[in-house]
């Protein structure tokens, strides 16, 4: 069992957990139609995903919206189903977390999506069987990046923010966490990854 003060690991699931996200999309996009790929982000995944992710606008519209606002020659159906073609399992960390799970810390993965995406990823990657806690925060109705969000998420499991760990490949994400005093991991590679997780759960 685990013998430091980190009780709670939260594992972002799109670009940690699991990897293939808008970043792949918008680059995709933009070597397809030789567009500026912070101008594609900031439209696809800012404007639209961001709002369809806390129920503001439906899923649909969040790739049918900048298809028509950037004259992409594609359905909203196409999009959708190359943005999903990028998605894959992080095997190196999915098996991580599965032995720090086994070695008593709550993993939790938390995510920011429209309910249809999370769900087919999670039944995709079989991801249900292995972690129960899972939290997506369209359900919250609250931005991932949200101070609501963090608070929330240490009541829930009865933790303090020095106890919590949070990783995420985007580093908006994880500043309200770093204010609460979370200790928090800007993901840019598995093996950076580990080595960072590994010296904080050894303090």
């Amino acid at each position: 069992m685990i013998q430091n003060k980190i009780k709670l690991i939260i594992i972002d699931f799109y670009g940690v957990m699991a990897l293939g996200s808008y970043k792949e999309t918008c680059e995709w996009l933009a070597k397809k139609y030789k567009l500026d790929y912070d101008f594609l982000y900031e439209i696809i995944y800012h404007k639209y995903f961001s709002k369809a992710a806390v129920g503001k606008i439906t899923g649909k519209a969040s790739f049918a919206l900048p298809i028509k606002e950037l004259g992409l020659e594609k359905t909203w159906q196409e999009l959708r189903q190359k943005h999903l073609s990028f998605q894959k399992l992080n095997k190196s960390v999915f098996d991580l977390c599965l032995k720090l799970q086994k070695q008593g810390y709550i993993i939790l993965l938390l995510s920011k999506n429209t309910p249809w995406q999370f769900n087919y990823a999670l039944d995709k990657m079989n991801i249900r069987k292995y972690f129960k806690n899972i939290i997506n925060t369209f359900d919250l109705k609250l931005p991932k990046a949200s101070p609501k969000t963090i608070k929330y998420v240490l009541k829930k499991y009865k933790v303090k923010p020095g106890e919590a760990v949070m990783a995420d490949d985007q580093d908006f994400n994880l500043v309200e966490a770093d204010k609460l005093g979370v200790k928090t991991i800007l993901y840019k590679n598995f093996k950076q990854f580990k080595k960072e997780i590994d010296k904080i759960l050894k303090k």
